[in-house]
């Protein structure tokens, strides 16, 4: 079973792919930048064909999310992303979800995200590169994406692993201040839940 990380100590330290997360993350936002375009397989619909997302079009902000198709924390987020896309998709928000875990196959992806009833893609990460583009780190970690193609706001959807006992809804609190022409405050915020896998 998956096991949401609570913070970075909670780690087996020691080994070098540890430590090569760990810089990902610490300098995610010094060097990430927003790839022209996403593509993968579609996992939640019956398409073999790769669809591509355009993070930045005239007019619309973004909202990449990373999830995984086994990690609870991930999961329990699913409910407050899809009403969070039901309240801002209309007013000028397109969602995209990536998937990038390798350790999880395409198969078990796609049977996952075909019942999650998730209202926006999620595509598959071949071997993580879009993950490494963004710098993402754990499951659930939000980028909100500006029309321009700057990064508003990144990291978790709350500030819990557990999405129902959320007290702070940084990502929908960052949503409302982009609807309303104001820069999020905060712009970044710490990531709970399960760490990407980018190697078996």
């Amino acid at each position: 079973m998956t096991h949401c990380e609570s913070d970075v100590k909670d780690i087996a330290m020691g080994t070098r792919s540890f430590f090569s997360l760990l810089l990902i993350f610490i300098s995610a936002s010094s060097w990430a930048a927003v790839p022209q375009k996403l593509s993968g397989l579609e996992l939640n619909s019956d398409s073999t064909q790769p669809m591509s997302f355009v993070p930045a079009k005239a007019g619309k902000a973004s909202v990449i999310v990373f999830l995984s198709a086994k990690c609870p924390c991930s999961a329990s987020h699913e409910r407050i992303l899809s009403d969070l896309y039901t309240e801002y998709h209309a007013s000028g928000f397109d969602f995209i979800g990536v998937h990038s875990n390798v350790d999880e196959a395409p198969d078990f992806a796609r049977a996952h995200f075909k019942t999650s009833n998730l209202p926006f893609p999620v595509l598959q990460d071949k071997e993580a590169n879009l993950a490494n583009e963004l710098g993402a780190f754990k499951t659930p970690h939000v980028f909100v994406i500006s029309p321009s193609g700057e990064i508003l706001f990144q990291g978790g959807v709350t500030e819990t692993h557990n999405g129902p006992s959320a007290k702070r809804h940084y990502l929908k609190d960052a949503l409302a201040s982009v609807a309303a022409g104001k820069a999020p405050d905060p712009k970044e915020v710490r990531v709970l839940g399960c760490i990407i896998k980018r190697t078996q």
